[in-house]
Formats: C-alpha cells, sequence, structure tokens
C-alpha cells in the first residue's frame, strides 16, 4: 500500500489511528485512542477493510455510541487487556434541590474543567443521577474536581457494584411499514414522510449500531440498534407477521 498517498487523502484522525495500528504490530503491545465520534469510527472502517491492520472498538458498555479504537491482534498479543476506560456516576448533594440537567449541561460542566472532548465517552441520564465513561487517566481528577453541574452541587464517584452503570430501560413498539428497509423504518420511527426521510440520512443524523447510515434503501437486520437524531433510538427485533395487504408488522424496543 502507498502510505503517502493514504497519508494525503486522509483525515488527521484517521492518520492517527492508523499509527497507532501500526505502532501496535512494531512494539508487539495494544495500544488505544481517545473517544471517536460515529463518523470518526466508520472512516476507519471503511480504510481498514482493505488495509491488513487489526483493531476493534470499545465505548465502555453495549450499545455505546463514542468508543475508543483498541489497536491490536489477539493471536500475536493475546488477548486485549481491561480497555483504560473508567464509568463515573454523578449525584446530586440534595436532590430535593437538583435541577432537571440535561446531556449539554453534563458535558460543559466537565468541559469546563480544562477535559478535552476525546477524553469523555457517552453520558446516561436517569431522573437526577448520571453515569458517564471517561479515559482512566482524568478518573480520579473528575471525581475530585467535578462539584457543581449549573447550579446544582454535585458528588461523583467510580460505579462499581454497588452502583452500577444503569441497564437502558424501554418501551415496546410495533411498526407498519412496507418493508425491512432503513429508509421505510425510520419513516414510520419518527412519524415523518418518506421524502422528508432523505434528508435525516443526507444530514448524517441517521445511525445503525453506532456507525452514519449512509445507504437508506439497505435492509435492516435483526439485532441492529438504530438512531435517528432529535428523535430516539430502538433495538430492532425483527418481523412480528405480516397483514393480509403484505405489509410487514416490525418489532421495536424503543429506549426510553
Amino acid at each position: 500500500m502507498n502510505h503517502d498517498h493514504e497519508n494525503r487523502e486522509s483525515s488527521p484522525v484517521l492518520r492517527h489511528l492508523q499509527d497507532l495500528c501500526r505502532k501496535a504490530d512494531t512494539v508487539g503491545q495494544w495500544q488505544y485512542s481517545g473517544f471517536l465520534t460515529p463518523a470518526e469510527q466508520q472512516e476507519m472502517i471503511r480504510f481498514g477493510r482493505n488495509s491488513g491492520l487489526a483493531f476493534s472498538f470499545d465505548g465502555g458498555y453495549p450499545g455505546a455510541e463514542r468508543r475508543i479504537l483498541l489497536a491490536g491482534r489477539e493471536d500475536l498479543m493475546g488477548y486485549p487487556p481491561e480497555p483504560p476506560l473508567a464509568a463515573l456516576r454523578v449525584q446530586p448533594l440534595s436532590e430535593k434541590y437538583a435541577e432537571d440537567l440535561t446531556h449539554p449541561d453534563y458535558l460543559g460542566a466537565i468541559l469546563g474543567l480544562g477535559i478535552e472532548r476525546p477524553l469523555i465517552g457517552d453520558i446516561l441520564i436517569q431522573e437526577k443521577e448520571a453515569w458517564f465513561f471517561c479515559l482512566e487517566s482524568i478518573a480520579d481528577f473528575l471525581c475530585s474536581s467535578l462539584i457543581q453541574v449549573r447550579r446544582t452541587s454535585v458528588t461523583v464517584s467510580r460505579a462499581g457494584e454497588d452502583h452500577p452503570v444503569p441497564e437502558p430501560r424501554f418501551q415496546e413498539l410495533l411498526l407498519h411499514t412496507a418493508s425491512e428497509r432503513l429508509d421505510a423504518v425510520v419513516a414510520e420511527f419518527t412519524g415523518i414522510s418518506r421524502s422528508k426521510v432523505a434528508g435525516l440520512f443526507s444530514g448524517g443524523k441517521v445511525f445503525v449500531n453506532s456507525l452514519p447510515a449512509a445507504d437508506p434503501g439497505k435492509k435492516i437486520r435483526e439485532g441492529d440498534i438504530f438512531s435517528v437524531r432529535g428523535y430516539g433510538k430502538a433495538v430492532y427485533d425483527g418481523v412480528d407477521r405480516e397483514t393480509r395487504k403484505g405489509r410487514l408488522v416490525l418489532k421495536l424496543r424503543r429506549y426510553m
């Protein structure tokens, strides 16, 4: 492969990820990136198909959107050790006076401490508490330094067996569609027309298994997790039945 040509065509993030993979092969040790956006992961996956480089992704929990790259080969280096990730729990000091905080509120408070965005993964909110993932290298700093989100005083601790990351909660849905095409499913899921759904795809707002969905006509598969920015996220559980008029009734579990 012509690496000079490849590097001219690649983004800085992709070049960094390629370098991590090559370093892993050279030194024989696992290498890790910071948290990557779904688009950055997709770029690496597209490149990696024909690159010969070995890598995988991990965001700390199943279905994570922001994930780190693990570079290495199990056949040469053995099974990878626990990735350098930490799960932290954020609680209000007084639940009675706690505000209803949002994802931007928590993220803004974290970045306000001088933390760079690639050091932080997904943020999960449940009622008055939140859990988020970060690189292990900054976990202790965040536990001691993150003391306020907006006007709410908070305490931060490591999630563990006593206080694990919460399991997702779902609402079961049945959608009537003409097919299992992704654009048909997204149209029914969002309640907007098929013509307007095209804009969601072209605008990069549809994701399947945490990666941008570029092909509206692709068939969705059982077990896929899809999300539409601004409309929610769901697990596809397959076809429930076919109606007399030939339409499909699809089973989904929507994240609450």
